[in-house]
Parts: C-alpha cells; sequence; structure tokens
C-alpha cells in the first residue's frame, strides 16, 4: 500500500521541539541524519549521528532545559524546513537553530545550533 508523499514526508517539527524542551537527547537524536553540523559552546564540527547523541547528552545534562520556545521557523527551499529559538537554563540562554532536510522521503535534522546569547 503506497500513501501520498505529503503523509510519508510528515513534518517532525513538534516532536523535535518537544525533546529539545524536554532535554531528551534520544528522542532528539530519532531524528538526526546519518551525520549534522552540530554548533555548541565548546563544538562546531560535522558529527556522525552516534558522536552527535553523545554530544548532545552532554550538553543537556550540563545545560538542563529550563524552557524552550520556538520563534520563528519555516521553509527556506521545498526540501528543507527550520525553526529558530531560545533555550533557557537556569544560568544561561541559547539562540537555537534546527535544519531539517527531506531524505528517502523523511526529514532529518542536518544542522543544530545552540549558540549563547550574551
Amino acid at each position: 500500500m503506497a500513501f501520498p508523499a505529503s503523509v510519508q514526508a510528515q513534518d517532525p517539527s513538534g516532536d523535535i521541539n518537544a525533546a529539545i524542551r524536554s532535554g531528551d537527547a534520544v528522542k532528539l537524536a530519532d531524528y538526526f541524519d546519518s551525520s549534522l553540523d552540530l554548533t555548541l559552546p565548546d563544538k562546531d564540527q560535522s558529527l556522525s549521528k552516534a558522536h552527535a547523541t553523545q554530544v548532545i547528552k552532554k550538553f543537556f545534562a550540563d545545560y538542563p532545559p529550563k524552557s524552550y520556545t520556538v520563534n520563528h521557523s519555516g521553509s527556506s527551499r521545498e526540501a528543507t524546513k527550520y525553526s529558530i529559538g531560545t533555550y533557557i537554563t537556569g544560568t544561561k540562554l541559547f539562540k537555537t537553530y534546527v535544519l531539517l532536510k527531506k531524505t528517502g522521503g523523511e526529514y532529518r535534522i542536518v544542522q543544530l545550533q545552540f549558540e549563547e546569547s550574551r
């Protein structure tokens, strides 16, 4: 049984936002592409899904979420979606950027940034 492309490539943004909001690295990693560009306060590089999962687990442990709000989201091209948000911990505020690209009929995170706001 075949499904229309719009059903196959459902936008996982709600699940991704919930994973960030709760600091759930494993749930967030479910949406990582096989490799992704990851920007954190001490890291800015392209990582494999497995390595990025470990790095984001440490980030969430070091900076547990107090709140996460999506400020803007949209589509930059037909096969990409993005969201810009604010991630707040007990002591720091981070501007976030999540870029999803449609690959193999599913949207996957290809770029994830947590940049400290001053």
